[in-house]
């Protein structure tokens, strides 16, 4: 009875949301109707209230959708059987496809004040949750699966992209289509956007079932890195359509090989010079500590905007900036700083993220759409089959070389988790449909991909992790002595492969680790913070504040801590005495 009665005030609460959406955006389009004949009305009396909410309309409906998304997840959290059942991108994606049938069928407002724009996404929405992804990336494991990630990002990606449009344009010729004809480069072009794996919709759902971090990093590592390739695939072909058929040989489509280097070190070289900047720039901040989050957060979108500008990755340069700033800037700026950096980051990508999601199912309900079923059937088919192939095919490659090879449950969750979202929706957007005739027909079609491996695949990904038992990410707490058997084994295999004469991964890291301690370090941070090893120190301060906020909490664990150190002190001293002084004091006997 209480879990129904609490349901409903959910409800009623998400009702009274939309509908001060409603009155406001009906408010707006009235204050609008008092310009008549160009020229607004004169009033012969001094007006002591005036509303002019025109002045505010754009800041204050942008306010309202932050509000209403951020009630929407604090009343579905309430509810812990629905998001028990349902990933919350759903969710969002339903109170999205929700107010925009009201929208949509109140005529309130135009369909482009509230369909998702592609500028919006990329320039807005989607840095922060990606450089919040790369700042607390864990690096070591994306550096230990760098060899899988790479094989899935760019080789899996071409087989899917190449496959995918041959798939689509090969049905052109028969009559599932309903007559509707696909040019073969137009095929291409849908297949370079829709083929690749989304990294907001990849942490929205394996954040949630807390698979282990193997699976996850190899996964995300590919959403994230596969952005090169889908970027200059996407570009390559979007040009070859409007070129003619003559001029697409061999020297352009070498070019456009060229420009897969140039787009992704480009991105890589763009996100390391801005994380030098940040980490340089925060070694003089010691006095002007309230600037260093303020520093950090403009340089890293800085590294964004400037690799867009440069046509490079955007992503990958927002998302190295982060990985490299995080190994140096926590030993230059003050406790304050870092913990505001860390709830900043984790705000920001939580809020861009609920607005993506409800911003995919307002943009469902539009008139740029051209449903065709048998292409977005074959769509569907063909992005589920050659997923699975692709991650059969190459998994097995990279488990020649790799240490712990990938089980086939693995590549079960690796294929069940190629899960598209909002990129694909907002690539398929900016296509130019005097170029691309079928641009309707393809913005449909990814639109259901979305939703399908969002609400079918993202739903039931945590039954089959559970059904199979794959192991679950572990929350360990940091100690000394597993950061000391680590370096130690480091050192022991370094020294291994160095008199077996081997180059290995081992004796890379162990030379890469030297140069950073002696050149880059030096470089970046203060010098009171130099050591032998930052790592062990941050460690150690880490679990000395761990102890310490135990301790504040529960003041019972600071009492038996002092026992424990009279015992200690106690039996040090009994080691310390003779043995005639011990068998005075009785404690031992004759």
């Amino acid at each position: 009875m209480a879990l129904s009665s609490l349901n409903l005030r959910n409800i009623k609460a998400i009702y009274y949301a939309i509908l001060c959406v409603y009155l406001i955006t009906k408010r707006v389009y009235s204050a609008t109707e008092e310009v008549v004949g160009g020229e607004e009305k004169i009033s012969d009396t001094f007006q002591v209230v005036k509303f002019n909410f025109e002045h505010v309309s754009d800041v204050y409906a942008i306010t309202l959708w932050i509000l209403l998304g951020s009630l929407a997840k604090v009343g579905f959290h309430l509810s812990h059987k629905l998001t028990e059942k349902f990933p919350e991108s759903c969710l969002l994606i339903i109170l999205g496809l929700v107010v925009g049938t009201l929208l949509y069928a109140t005529k309130l407002a135009e369909q482009k004040a509230y369909v998702l724009n592609s500028d919006t996404f990329f320039l807005f929405l989607l840095p922060p949750i990606i450089f919040e992804a790369g700042y607390f990336l864990p690096n070591r494991p994306f550096f230990d699966n760098i060899g899988t990630i790479l094989v899935f990002a760019i080789a899996n990606t071409f087989f899917n992209t190449i496959m995918i449009g041959l798939t689509l344009w090969g049905f052109s010729f028969t009559p599932i289509y309903g007559g509707t004809q696909f040019e073969m480069l137009h095929c291409f072009v849908f297949s370079a956007l829709i083929s690749a794996v989304d990294p907001v919709a990849v942490l929205a759902t394996f954040v949630e079932i807390h698979v282990n971090d193997m699976l996850y990093i190899v996964v995300f590592g590919e959403s994230l890195l596969n952005d090169a390739v889908s970027v200059v695939l996407y570009r390559m072909f979007d040009s070859f359509a409007d070129m003619a058929p003559e001029s697409i040989n061999a020297l352009n489509i070498t070019l456009g090989g060229v420009s897969f280097i140039y787009v992704a070190f480009g991105g890589v070289l763009t996100g390391l010079i801005f994380g030098i900047l940040a980490c340089f720039t925060t070694k003089f901040t010691e006095h002007t500590p309230v600037l260093e989050p303020l520093i950090i957060l403009t340089y890293s979108y800085l590294s964004y905007l400037t690799a867009e500008m440069f046509s490079t990755s955007g992503i990958l340069a927002i998302t190295f900036c982060g990985m490299f700033m995080k190994q140096y800037i926590e030993f230059n700026i003050s406790k304050k700083s870092n913990a505001t950096i860390e709830y900043v980051l984790k705000m920001l990508a939580s809020i861009m993220e609920t607005i993506i999601f409800m911003f995919m199912g307002l943009s469902t309900i539009s008139d740029h759409h051209s449903w065709n079923t048998g292409f977005v059937c074959i769509t569907l088919i063909s992005c589920s089959f050659y997923r699975i192939m692709g991650v059969l095919i190459f998994a097995n490659i990279a488990n020649r070389w790799r240490l712990l090879e990938l089980k086939l449950t693995d590549m079960l969750i690796m294929s069940y988790g190629g899960i598209r979202g909002a990129v694909a929706f907002a690539l398929a957007l900016i296509l130019d449909e005097s170029k691309i005739p079928r641009k309707k027909e393809f913005v449909t079609a990814t639109i259901a991909v979305v939703f399908f491996t969002v609400f079918i695949q993202g739903t039931t990904i945590g039954p089959i992790v559970k059904y199979f038992k794959i192991k679950r990410k572990e929350i360990e707490e940091p100690t000394m002595s597993a950061k000391l058997t680590n370096r130690l084994i480091d050192h022991i295999m370094s020294c291994l492969e160095d008199i077996a004469g081997v180059n290995g991964k081992h004796s890379l890291r162990d030379k890469i680790r030297n140069f950073d301690r002696f050149y880059i370090k030096p470089f970046l941070l203060r010098e009171k913070f130099l050591s032998r090893d930052e790592k062990l120190l941050s460690t150690f301060k880490k679990i000395t504040e761990s102890n310490f906020n135990k301790m504040a909490e529960n003041p019972e664990l600071l009492f038996q801590s002092t026992q424990s150190m009279v015992q200690l002190n106690q039996f040090v001293n009994n080691r310390n005495m003779s043995s005639g002084n011990l068998i005075s004091n009785g404690l031992v006997k004759k």
